[in-house]
């Protein structure tokens, strides 16, 4: 079973301009006719956000310029750091600031004065860019249907007839299942096969070794010795494909 989420985190320090991103951005998707489920995440401090950040994978950020303690700016540079592929959009009351959040490369930028027609012009732009789903799937078997997010997987290990799903949360669940089978149906979701017995999310790799792949939480695991260049080729696509 495949569903389409987007994740969204708001950061204002104003409750309410928080319910209003929130309504704006729901409001311009049903608009634009999109078939994506919203869970909107919504932080009155920065910090918050950033902390929260590190446990959840969100797809797109609104973020508030002028807040107390971290400003949108400041949040930015440092969730950026470790979250290269995460699109944000900032949010103000104030057109000037336009020209100094180009510095930080946003997706857009929102102007509370204009939020709707603004949001409409915004999100358009992101689902242009990018392919704003979160894939849920779901392994079925005799005693109970589990389903996994593909986006918080670093990676399956197969033994035998097992599938030990690894995630990105240090948790692991055991499944029934072909790692051949997901290898085929998760390509298009940036999984690679790197290993007769390892399929590895992409987003999660940080070097291909001479004999390893080491992925950005510190585990290496062992590549196989005729796949190097094709695991070198397919991490050098999905650099183009994601930085250009």
């Amino acid at each position: 079973m495949v569903d389409k989420i987007l994740l969204v985190g708001i950061c204002d320090d104003e409750e309410a301009a928080c319910m209003r991103i929130e309504k704006a951005v729901k409001e311009s998707i049903r608009r634009m006719n999109i078939s994506v489920s919203v869970e909107c995440c919504l932080f009155q401090d920065g910090k918050e956000l950033y902390e929260e950040s590190k446990k959840k994978e969100f797809d797109l950020l609104f973020i508030d310029i002028e807040m107390p303690d971290m400003d949108g700016f400041q949040l930015v540079k440092k969730i950026s750091i470790k979250k290269e592929r995460l699109h944000f959009i900032f949010v103000s009351a104030h057109e000037s600031f336009v020209f100094d959040a180009q510095e930080y490369m946003p997706l857009w930028f929102v102007r509370k004065t204009n939020l709707e027609k603004d949001m409409l012009r915004a999100l358009r732009k992101y689902f242009e860019k990018v392919k704003p789903q979160r894939i849920f799937f779901q392994f079925r078997s005799k005693a109970k249907v589990q389903g996994f997010y593909l986006q918080e997987i670093l990676y399956i290990e197969s033994e035998g007839h097992l599938l030990h799903i690894r995630k990105t949360n240090g948790r692991m669940t055991t499944q029934y299942g072909s790692l051949k089978a997901l290898e085929e149906e998760w390509s298009e979701y940036d999984f690679l096969r790197i290993h007769k017995s390892y399929l590895v999310n992409q987003r999660y790799i940080e070097k291909v070794g001479g004999k390893e792949v080491i992925l950005k939480d510190g585990t290496v695991l062992e590549m196989g010795r005729d796949r190097k260049k094709s695991v070198c080729h397919a991490m050098s696509q999905y650099e183009r494909k994601y930085y250009g």
